[in-house]
């Protein structure tokens, strides 16, 4: 999933949101404005949508309340959290690392159904409250509603698969019995598979039933948790087998420099065309490195403007290249780059550039130790 609009920072941590947030948004205001005249009549339609838009705007609230209680208690317990992106499922937060203890794993997954569920309580109480003393019936509706749905949302998420926080706990509970973080992951994502192809079967029956609209959310839902099981599950294979391998180990050691001040054109027809590398390092005059220039910023530059344009001017700067040390392992250089949909990263040593690790680096590296632990690619 790519970055997103960037909203700036909550509670510390850098928050962003996918596009397909005003879908889910427009999904839940008109969900909720179509159910509030059978909760409360009397009203206007457009009230009932004014009504549904604050509903909906509150239960996003509800949503990132659930993933920023994941990343408090994950930084709480020393784990870098690279951001909380809400998006189309309601969101997630982003960690640059894993739990060092079954317990930490158990408490990071927990809380954010533990949040759903106060709030579950917390509007359900202001519902009732709010009934008593005579306030609008459609603000009490509005306050049910968010308590039901803050109630399911916490039960969903406790089904008991990857990469569900229920899938967490359950790995948690894995690991502690087995003392093995990998097989534990392993059988939370393959229990994940199970919810998978069970929320599927039941999306198919209500299909057939005539709840068309839910059924077809049902399988899409549990078409998503699938993909998402058999990913988590590859990506533990992967950990496994690249265990023990260093970032020098699968690196192109001194690469190709591009240098910044020629011409794109020059560049193309010098380097590009007698090399069979896809990224460069591009370089000041003084030697220093300053950004990479891929293939792909090379095709965004018109042929009619190529020779005018000089590598330094469409190269991506460094501050927002991935870096990493040769001797630190490639799985942590993975963690790094997977959030974000990276595919290279400068290997730097000394303030040197030493080396460029790119997609085919990593594939190559994790073939040859699928060959020679051919137990971790099953």
């Amino acid at each position: 999933m790519d970055e997103g609009i960037r909203l700036g920072r909550v509670a510390g941590f850098p928050l962003s949101m996918h596009w397909s947030v005003l879908v889910i948004l427009w999904l839940f205001a008109w969900s909720l404005a179509s159910t509030l005249p059978e909760l409360a009549p009397g009203y206007a339609g457009s009230t009932y949508w004014v009504a549904g838009a604050c509903g909906a705007v509150v239960l996003m609230a509800s949503l990132l309340a659930h993933e920023l209680t994941h990343a408090v208690v994950a930084s709480r317990a020393g784990i870098p959290v690279l951001g909380v992106r809400l998006w189309l499922f309601g969101g997630v937060a982003r960690l640059g690392g894993d739990a060092k203890t079954p317990r930490t794993a158990f408490a990071i997954a927990a809380s954010g159904p533990a949040m759903s569920l106060a709030l579950a309580v917390l509007f359900g109480a202001a519902a009732a409250v709010l009934g008593t003393v005579g306030v609008s019936p459609l603000v009490v509706a509005v306050a049910a509603w968010l308590a039901g749905i803050n109630l399911v949302l916490a039960l969903f998420n406790l089904l008991p698969g990857a990469p569900l926080d229920g899938g967490r706990i359950l790995r948690a509970i894995l690991w502690r019995r087995h003392g093995d973080a990998a097989r534990a992951a392993i059988g939370a994502a393959r229990a994940g598979r199970v919810v998978a192809y069970v929320l599927i079967a039941l999306g198919l029956l209500e299909f057939l039933a005539g709840a068309v609209v839910g059924g077809i959310w049902l399988v899409f839902i549990g078409w998503f948790l699938l993909t998402a099981a058999r990913d988590e599950e590859m990506w533990t294979r992967t950990q496994q087998s690249l265990a023990g391998v260093t970032v020098a180990d699968a690196m192109t050691p001194h690469p190709h420099t591009a240098p910044g001040w020629i011409s794109v054109e020059d560049f193309i027809q010098r380097y590009v065309l007698g090399h069979r590398h896809s990224s460069y390092p591009v370089e000041n005059p003084d030697g220093t490195i300053d950004g990479m220039i891929t293939l792909q910023e090379l095709r965004g530059v018109a042929p009619d403007r190529r020779a005018g344009t000089l590598v330094r001017d469409v190269a991506v700067p460094l501050r927002q290249v991935a870096t990493a040390e040769p001797h630190e392992p490639i799985t942590a250089l993975l963690e790094r780059l997977a959030p974000n949909g990276g595919r290279r990263a400068l290997v730097v040593d000394g303030g040197r550039v030493v080396g460029i690790v790119t997609a085919s680096d990593i594939t190559r590296v994790i073939d040859v130790q699928n060959l020679a632990h051919p137990q971790f690619s099953r």
